[in-house]
């Protein structure tokens, strides 16, 4: 029996996907730990829905440089994270696409290439930029919450374990 979360709407209907039944994710992953979060929930999304899975990133290219600037090391380092992204979905039973995309700005970059790849579902995990204590976007957060055309699911890192991590790095002290 069909879930009713996921059952196709009568003929003539208008067909209404969003959360609980996406055809199309994004998922944009910056190389933090609550990226391997937000795939996690993307893939238990796409497996009922059957969705198709778009995992990106997005090189941030200086203004110095033209847009077509070769970044031989940061796009090594960008392909190894979407490799190892791949090899989380295929243990989790979803197959999915990677991109690399090369940009002024990571923030527009997603919005337009979610656009253009008809998605109706980014998740994305960010992680906690604590000022003062509580939590604030960033910029890529602030855009894909103001810009996405499609629905939006933002993770974030539990806050105890940003405290712990920023602990270990202190009593570590710089290199």
């Amino acid at each position: 029996m069909a879930s009713r979360f996921f059952r196709p709407g009568a003929a003539g209907e208008s067909e209404r996907t969003g959360v609980l039944g996406p055809r199309r994710i994004v998922v944009p992953v910056q190389g933090v730990l609550v990226d391997e979060d937000a795939l996690r929930a993307a893939c238990r999304l796409a497996r009922p829905a059957r969705a198709q899975v778009l995992v990106l990133t997005v090189l941030e290219v200086p203004r110095h440089l033209p847009l077509s600037a070769s970044l031989g090391e940061e796009l090594a380092v960008a392909e190894e994270m979407l490799a190892r992204m791949e090899g989380l979905a295929a243990k989790l039973g979803t197959r999915v696409e990677t991109e690399v995309l090369q940009a002024r700005d990571a923030g527009p970059a997603i919005v337009d290439e979610a656009r253009r790849w008809g998605a109706d579902l980014v998740v994305v995990g960010l992680g906690a930029p604590a000022q003062f204590g509580e939590f604030t976007l960033d910029r890529t957060g602030q855009e894909l919450l103001n810009r996405v055309h499609c629905r939006l699911v933002m993770i974030r890192e539990e806050l105890e374990a940003v405290a712990q991590m920023r602990a270990v790095a202190v009593r570590e002290g710089p290199d």
